[in-house]
């Protein structure tokens, strides 16, 4: 049975009161009851923010640089109910990087946190352990940057990338059997040492497709009853689902559970073995509930799998940047193609604008008489 390790966060909901003076709007020590009894290198340093945004970015940034531990005070404007999840919100936001978002809530293996309060003021202490080091971040990023090197990313669509990463996955990271090694839940472990479980596939393919410019999100649950982690990817605004951790035992022959919809996801299994995940209330943003209204609706789901051909048939001829648009941006783009004779397949599909099945200088003719105005129909076009 393919398992993935289980993070959990240990978060305290505890009252502190304090009696002291106002802080700075920067950074202030909190000096101990009784100073003479402990030296000044043991006073913890906080950071003083006004919003949740401050705070959050502040701690997007530590996390990235794998700091351990963190201490915060949030001012009373904040209008913060929950400092824990609502700054832990805020540093695990998408935010269409690859080293941001799911990427880093799945590089730490856990954290435990004590938020109170002094005077008006909350307070977040909060240490995280990590699964890999800033040394193996390093050479991941590197190995992905060779990897995203060998292809040809401009000329590529969604289906391509979405493809291409998948298929590397599948073919060349084995499943780890060793769960005590903590590099098998990484991306490092995945594409450096070739090994990994669940959480380091997703994790890789997460990284990589979002700095190929693929919206994707890592969705937590269960599988065959144990903690599982798969993802989806998008194509055109409509995701679809995938798990490269279990097409692996195939190494590319079969791809059971790829780019699939939620209706067809796990077809050939029986009874349902992927199971999403509600989260932990507790540590909400640690633990995302991806059946909720907010996720679902940011990141649909295609009752179905997909299928290339119906795709590239549904795509407007002569919108070759796939934008919904014809202009003078696609007739650049066709330009190019001419040119170079390469471009992804989507606009390959698209620049076919007479379905004559060759892509030639008539095709372009037919796109600039469209944004002119002087054709309406290119199949009818005289």
């Amino acid at each position: 049975m393919k398992k993935c390790k289980r993070s959990i966060a240990a978060a305290s909901a505890l009252v502190l009161s304090l009696c002291c003076l106002p802080l700075s709007a920067a950074a202030a020590e909190i000096s101990p009851p009784s100073p003479e009894a402990v030296s000044a290198e043991a006073r913890i340093v906080y950071e003083r923010f006004d919003s949740v945004t401050e705070a959050g970015l502040y701690v997007r940034e530590n996390l990235k640089r794998h700091t351990e531990e963190l201490h915060i005070i949030l001012s009373p404007w904040s209008g913060s109910a929950d400092i824990l999840n609502d700054v832990l919100g805020v540093a695990f936001a998408e935010t269409g990087r690859g080293d941001e978002g799911d990427y880093l809530r799945l590089s730490i293996e856990g954290y435990s946190s004590y938020t109170g309060y002094m005077l008006l003021d909350q307070v977040l202490d909060i240490r995280f352990n990590y699964n890999s080091t800033i040394e193996e971040e390093a050479a991941f990023a590197e190995k992905e940057a060779e990897f995203l090197a060998s292809m040809d990313i401009d000329r590529m669509d969604e289906y391509e990338k979405i493809t291409a990463v998948y298929d590397y996955l599948v073919k060349n990271v084995d499943y780890a059997e060793n769960f005590e090694r903590s590099e098998v839940y990484t991306a490092y472990g995945a594409l450096v040492e070739k090994v990994a479980v669940c959480q380091g596939y997703i994790q890789a393919m997460y990284r990589i497709l979002t700095d190929m410019g693929v919206s994707c999100r890592a969705v937590n649950g269960e599988g065959n009853g144990g903690d599982h982690v798969w993802g989806i990817a998008a194509i055109n605004d409509t995701y679809y689902l995938l798990d490269p951790t279990w097409d692996s035992q195939f190494d590319g022959v079969f791809k059971i559970f790829f780019l699939k919809g939620y209706g067809d996801f796990d077809e050939y299994s029986s009874p349902v073995v992927h199971i999403t995940g509600t989260g932990d209330e507790r540590n909400s943003a640690f633990v995302p509930d991806c059946t909720s209204e907010s996720f679902t609706m940011a990141y649909p789901v295609a009752e179905s799998a997909f299928d290339p051909q119906t795709y590239y048939d549904s795509l407007i001829r002569g919108d070759l940047n796939i934008d919904g648009v014809i202009d003078i941006f696609d007739l650049i783009s066709m330009k190019k193609l001419i040119l170079s004779g390469t471009a992804s397949a989507s606009s390959l599909a698209a620049a076919d604008v007479n379905r004559d099945g060759d892509i030639t200088i008539g095709d372009a003719v037919l796109i600039q008489r469209f944004i002119e105005g002087s054709v309406t129909d290119f199949l009818n076009a005289s």
